[in-house]
Parts: structure tokens; sequence; C-alpha cells
């Protein structure tokens, strides 16, 4: 819980971090001994209309980051004329400016910005923070200053009785200097003003709390997701997108890392078509790097970081069409994996479910998770190269404790070059071997009907004599130690993750660079040349 407030409320320095997770201990341990006195539920009443909530948004005191004055969402100064056509009004409720959800959730609204205008869209975007932060966010985030106004103090989102997490408020039992300790390893620091430390104290309180997933259902997950990626969703970084903090840098693209002098590329940086694990957490790593270098200047009124957003949609006469309030840190939308999807009946549906055009399989989870040589089995192939050393010992100890001899080798590499030259693809493999399986399930969704499976064993440590005295053929045929062993074409490819010695990628490789399918199309046009 610790480690998850940690990482959303941007930690500063081992020292800091340190002080910080004391902090946030100590403040709900606070919580678990009723020390801290609860306010009532936040959440809006049902019994207001859908008109009181468009006339409450549209006479609300906000202002205009372009002129610095103050005005109205609606003001017929910043509208369409008086007579022109009625739109329906998308209005964008941002917690501070200068956190995760902002940036995040405005990359994606900017590109469908177009959309909303050929469909009679008015855009707004209101968001907590200064003039110099609406300036700055919309230079980072690519806004236009024309939709967006901003609101010093969260006036509106109160009013909307916008969500807050838990909701704490700190005992007075608690002393000055302790706040003052926990502030002071947070950003921003411990405000000038004695009169702000208490409630910048609860505003810190509530957000941190709704870092470690209190009051805040959805942010434990939506962290995970940015972590362990997303099948369901469609790719998030750019190919070219470079993320600099300190001395890591990650692009372009998902694959290259940089920490120092170490580089090494990502396991799934060859794969295409979802939002791949991390990637979503570089995007937030770079959003974080804007943010605390710059935080002054984002976040101005501490009192209310913990609040948050909202996104409304109205008809042309003010009428609810799509409300949603955000839940906690990172839930700005009720799909996340795409956070546009309410927009589908409005505009178009492919940019509603894919704003920012990234490649993309499809959205259909069932669908996704049947996709093959992706996962957890990923790195645990990757480590198995470390162990070919071990692997190629114990195999010619096996041959030996099983009396293979030449003559079993001989005959054994003969089946092996026959099944090769007779069949366009043919595949070794264990039957308990998690590794075999997947290969298979390649192979099939590679649309290959008519490989020739070749079962040695359930498992290596369970192999007789001759299907020993193949094991080993192969591994000196190929140099690859473990088992799946791949022939396309009578080329060996190498097993599911492992690649060959001429710098071959694998079998998961090729299918994920679209490959595989050419080649399996390859070797059986030349079986048809020669039968021909």
């Amino acid at each position: 819980m610790i480690n998850m407030a940690r990482m959303c409320c941007h930690h500063r320095g081992s020292q800091s971090s340190h002080a910080l997770a004391l902090f946030l201990l100590l403040v709900t341990s606070i919580a678990l001994s009723s020390a801290l006195v609860a306010t009532s539920p936040n959440n809006p009443s049902s019994s207001s209309s859908s008109s009181s909530l468009f006339n409450t948004i549209k006479t609300a005191s906000v202002i205009n980051p372009q002129t610095g004055k103050t005005s109205t969402p609606f003001d017929e100064n910043n509208d369409e004329e008086e007579g022109t056509k009625k739109k329906k009004s998308l209005v964008i409720l941002l917690p501070q400016l200068g956190e995760f959800d902002s940036s995040e959730f405005c990359e994606q609204i900017i590109a469908v910005q177009d959309e909303l205008t050929s469909n009679d869209i008015t855009l707004k975007v209101i968001g907590i923070g200064e003039t110099r932060a609406a300036t700055e966010f919309c230079n980072f985030s690519g806004l236009s200053l024309d939709v967006l106004f901003v609101d010093p103090d969260a006036s509106l989102h109160d009013a909307l009785q916008l969500k807050r997490g838990p909701g704490w408020t700190l005992s007075d039992d608690i002393s000055d200097g302790l706040l003052k300790f926990g502030l002071s390893t947070l950003p921003g620091g411990v405000p000038e003003d004695e009169r702000l430390l208490r409630p910048t104290a609860n505003a810190w309180l509530n957000y941190l709390a709704m870092c470690a997933g209190i009051g805040a259902p959805g942010t434990l997950k939506e962290i995970l997701r940015g972590y362990f990626g997303d099948m369901s969703a469609p790719e998030r970084f750019g190919s070219d997108d470079i993320v600099k903090a300190g001395f890591i840098e990650i692009g372009p693209g998902v694959g290259p890392v940089k920490i120092g002098p170490l580089t090494y590329s990502q396991w799934w940086g060859d794969e295409k078509g979802y939002q791949r694990p991390v990637e979503l957490a570089t995007v937030r790593l770079k959003n974080m790097v804007e943010v605390l270098t710059k935080w002054n200047t984002y976040v101005t009124n501490p009192t209310v970081i913990d609040r948050r957003g909202a996104t409304y949609l109205f008809d042309e006469n003010g009428k609810v069409l799509y409300e949603y309030q955000h839940k906690g840190v990172l839930t700005y939308s009720e799909t996340m994996s795409r956070p546009l999807s309410f927009l589908t009946p409005y505009i178009n549906k492919d940019k509603a479910r894919n704003p920012l055009g990234f490649a993309d399989t499809g959205g259909n989870a069932d669908d996704n998770k049947s996709k093959r040589g992706r996962g957890i089995l990923k790195p645990a192939g990757k480590a198995m190269g470390l162990l070919k050393p071990i692997f190629s010992y114990e195999n010619k100890i096996q041959a030996q404790v099983l009396d293979v001899e030449d003559a079993d080798a001989a005959s054994a590499r003969k089946e092996i070059e026959d099944a090769i030259s007779q069949n366009d693809v043919v595949i070794y493999t264990y039957g308990l071997s998690p590794f075999s399986s997947e290969a298979l399930g390649v192979l099939d969704e590679a649309g290959c009907s008519n490989y020739k499976k070749i079962e040695l064993g359930l498992e290596w440590f369970l192999l007789g004599k001759e299907a020993s005295a193949k094991r080993l053929e192969l591994l000196k045929m190929t140099g690859q130690s473990s088992l799946p062993h791949v022939f396309i074409g009578g080329k060996h490819i190498g097993g599911l993750f492992t690649g060959t010695a001429e710098g071959g990628p694998g079998l998961a490789a090729l299918k994920e660079s679209g490959e595989l399918e050419k080649m399996i199309e390859a070797a059986s046009s030349r079986e048809k040349e020669s039968d021909e």
C-alpha cells in the first residue's frame, strides 16, 4: 500500500520517500484507530435535475486563462453568437492540472476534438489551477487555451460535490509539528500561511489514501494495469516517443531502456496491437516528470489536491446524456481501457474507441486472451537461454546413462532429417511442457493446419533411449538445448522464444512481425512445386 502511495505522490529522493512512507503509515494507523473524524459522503444528490446540473456549470465563476479575467464556461463572448444552431456540450472537469489524470485524459480528448466539432459538440475543459498552470498545461499537452478554464479553489468541484477520497479530516490531537514534518516530505512542502497547514494536510491525507486504494475504487487496479498491460486496450506509447527521467531513458517506443550505463530491451518490445506491460506506466512517468519539475506552477492551492474530476455530456437543451464522476486517482473513465467509449453514439465509433490511432488488435478481450506467444511465459522462455549450458550437459549425461550409441544417434538423426524433408512444418515437443503447448497454439493461430507434431515424451526426465537420442541429435544439429524445436521449409527457426545461432528470433517473434505466415506459405508452395 505504501509503495503504491509513493508512486502516485511523486516522491522526491530516498530520504523524502522514507519520510512519506512514515507519514502515510502514521495517518493510516490513526485512521484505523478512529482518531480521524470522517466527513459525510460527498456524493451528489440523486434528486438534482439535469437542468440544475447544467445551470450550475453554465453559471460557474471560472477564469479564462487567455484574458486572466473571471468568466463563465459558456460566456456568450467565447461561444457561438445567439441565433446559431444549438450544440451538445462535453464538459470535462479535471482535478489539479498538475496531476496524472489531467494530461493523460486530455491526450485522448485532444485526439477527438475535430470529431466533436464536426458532430456539433462543444468542448469545455475546467481544471484546478491558475492561469500560469493553464498556459504550461496547454504547452505540454497540446490542449487549446480556447477550451480551457481554470478554477483555482475548486469552487465548481465542491458545488457539484465531486469526490475527494474517503473524506477524512485529521484529528486536532495531531500536533502541527508532526504535520509539518509529514508535509515537508511532499511536493510543495509546508505552506507558508499557517492557516493552510491543516487544510493542506487533510487534502494530502485523502489523496494519499486514494493512492493506496482507500475511498478510491479502481485506483489500485489501474496502477497495476499500467504496469502489467492490457490485452483489451490499444497501444499507448508512440514508436518514436522517448521518456527521460534522471538517469533513466525509455524509448524510442516500448523496447529500448537505458539505466545509466546499462542498456537492455524489454521482452515485449516486438509485440504489437495492444497495451504492452509498463507502456502506460511509461506515459505516466513522462507526465510525472513534467509536473515534478514545475510543481509550484501547476499546483498553487494544495488544499484542494484531493478533489476529483467529472465528465458530463449535455444535449442541446442542457439535458444530461452522460455523467461520470471520477472515483479516485487514475479513474477518469468508467472504461479505462478505452476512456472515450461513452462517445461512440455521438462520434465515429473507431475514433471513440481508439482516439490516438495506435495499433489495435480490435479490443475484444476474449479474442486477445487467445493471442499466443505473449504473457508470463515470455520472460520465462527468455530465461531458458541462461540455462543452456546446464541443459546441454544434462542432455549428454542422459544419453550416456541410457546407453545411446553411435548407431542410435545415426538412426535418430536420419529420422529427424526425413521428417524435416517430408513435411512443411515440423515441431518437436514435450507433452507436459507449457512452452510446447504455446508453440502449437502459435502455429494454430497462424493458420498452419498441416504441421507434423513429434512428441519426444512427457518431459525431458521421462525420456527413453530413442527419444533421448533424438533430443541429443537436435542439440547437435541446432545448438538449441531446449524444446520445442520448430522447422519450417526444412529450416530450423528456433523454439517458442528461443532464437537460432544465425540470429533468427524464434517462433513467437516471427508471429509478431508477420513473417511466420509468409514462411509457412512459402514452405507450402515449395511442396506443391515439387509435387508438380
